[in-house]
């Protein structure tokens, strides 16, 4: 390879939700989880690229969308709610215009929230609230590679039997195909959770390469000769790029990394505490308590200033900011491509993965900078170019045979999050759940009608189970009484179906809600969790 030639850098965005869905009800709370990232993460990342298309900016980078968001996308009645969602908070921006037009204080970040509320309600309803359909044109144009995943995002690796893995394979794989209308060759997996032997599951479903934290390339047996800067190819021919923490850590810290800025929007501080009560009572549940409204009009200011000293947040000031980062980021890049050249000797291929949310999320103004590392990229074009990483197995380059390491991101990095003293009793069930399942598909061939519908209910009810957002939630201690209802129910319905087959069904009029809120995967068939 010619070492002249620029570096890859490749930046991957992995958009994840657990299924929260709760028809029932008007208002629910833990929904609010897809409605913030709607607004504060989604539409966002599809107005930076909208505006590079118009204005003919090249843009190339990887987009993962779970089946479990992309199934929460598609459900009309979760439209409709996000469209509310929506509303309510352009109307609460523009009163927030009008009440501070007489002090002008804050006034520029209301004007900010008014009108970007507004373009988002003109590109939602211009696209009948199927977002999908935006990403689905920039995967047909060339913009964005998008990803596959599993099923319901479960913790691969800790799975009991081989036909539960090939199962959250094989749906997230078939999603995939179905929404965008082509089979995906990159996988994202679920907590960036790997142990040998998934290597072989994952070509068999047809995929070509997946995202590893660092330490499980450059643990890898034997140790590539790389390290993370060029991917490696595992023995069943899966190739696995790994994450290069140093350009990772100055992005996601907000410690020593961009989000720290003073300039940028101070996440803790939000309009839903600092208002008046009178004033946002209408936008806030319907128990009345405060909490955010996604309003929020001061800045980090500073590591140690307390929040009640926070300054005012001011856009402008901190879209200049993101220029700044933005430029700083490339020129390291262009730094690290020239000494890993010289330590290779070939053209180094640099991963940058993150979670979609950090960008407009946990850090405001991460798809301005997003945009701005497009805009800027043209200045780098002889050092570097950003890319998917699709496109770095379709140019030359090495690609070293090992066996990567047992890993995960997280704390840790080898599944501590997810196997741990708070959550380890989720096992025992999982694990009872899966043999069951594998049982009841090897033994029923010629189900009746009823019987296949049970099945095929216990399967989406074992899957959602299965989702790795539970054990996550109970060892962060966020929302850890749904997370642990959310786990007791699916197992609860899991066997109380199960019962059925044995002539004691549960209560019809139960029975049918369960079946009207669990309706991810509506045409799964409880045969594919055959050995």
């Amino acid at each position: 390879m010619n070492a002249m030639e620029p570096g890859q850098v490749m930046l991957v965005l992995h958009s994840h939700l657990p299924f929260v869905h709760h028809p029932d009800f008007r208002d629910f709370l833990e929904e609010d989880w897809l409605f913030e990232a709607i607004m504060e993460t989604y539409l966002p990342l599809l107005f930076v690229l909208r505006d590079l298309e118009r204005d003919g900016i090249p843009c190339r980078l990887g987009v993962g969308l779970t089946p479990p968001l992309m199934s929460m996308l598609r459900l009309k009645d979760l439209q409709e709610k996000a469209r509310r969602y929506l509303e309510k908070r352009r109307q609460l921006a523009e009163e927030e215009v009008r009440r501070r037009e007489k002090s002008d204080d804050g006034l520029e970040a209301a004007q900010h929230y008014e009108k970007r509320l507004n373009q988002m309600l003109d590109l939602w309803d211009g696209l009948d609230g199927d977002i999908l359909r935006e990403f689905r044109r920039h995967r047909d144009e060339g913009r964005i590679e998008t990803l596959a995943s599993a099923a319901t995002h479960g913790f691969l690796p800790l799975f009991l039997k081989p036909s539960s893995v090939r199962a959250q394979i094989t749906l997230g794989m078939d999603l995939h195909e179905e929404v965008f209308g082509e089979q995906a060759k990159g996988f994202w997996l679920p907590e960036c959770a790997y142990r040998p032997g998934l290597d072989a599951l994952l070509v068999e479903a047809g995929v070509e390469w997946v995202v590893l934290d660092g330490h499980g390339v450059t643990q890898a047996k034997p140790p590539p000769p790389c390290g993370t800067a060029r991917p490696i190819r595992t023995p069943a021919g899966l190739v696995a790029f790994g994450r290069d923490r140093s350009c990772s850590e100055e992005v996601w810290s907000n410690q020593v990394g961009y989000p720290g800025d003073p300039q940028y929007r101070e996440l803790y501080r939000d309009l839903g505490f600092d208002g008046d009560y009178t004033h946002i009572r209408p936008y806030l549940k319907s128990d009345g308590v405060r909490r955010n409204l996604g309003l929020k009009f001061h800045r980090i200011t500073g590591p140690d200033v307390p929040l009640d000293e926070k300054a005012p947040w001011s856009p402008a000031a901190a879209r200049a900011r993101t220029r700044i980062h933005a430029r700083d980021f490339l020129e390291k890049r262009k730094t690290q491509i020239r000494d890993l050249k010289e330590g290779i000797g070939e053209v180094p291929a640099i991963l940058a993965p993150f979670d979609t949310e950090l960008f407009g999320h946990w850090w405001y103004e991460g798809p301005w900078f997003i945009e701005e590392l497009f805009r800027q990229a043209c200045d780098f074009s002889s050092d570097l170019r950003l890319v998917s990483p699709g496109d770095v197995l379709r140019a030359p380059g090495s690609r070293p045979e090992a066996r990567p390491h047992a890993s995960s991101w997280g704390r840790g990095g080898f599944y501590e999050v997810w196997l741990n003293d708070r959550n380890q009793w989720f096992w025992p069930y999982l694990h009872e759940m899966e043999e069951r399942m594998e049982s009841h598909a090897s033994s029923v061939e010629d189900p009746d009608t009823r019987t296949r519908a049970i099945l095929d209910q216990m399967a989406r009810e074992l899957l959602l189970a299965q989702s790795s957002d539970w054990l996550f939630i109970v060892t962060m201690e966020t929302s850890t009484w749904y997370a642990e209802k959310r786990f007791r129910d699916h197992v609860h319905r899991f066997f109380a179906l199960e019962d059925g087959l044995r002539g004691s069904p549960p209560d019809a009029e139960e029975e049918a809600r369960w079946r009207h809120q669990d309706v991810l995967f509506p045409s799964v068939d409880f045969r594919l969790w055959s050995p």
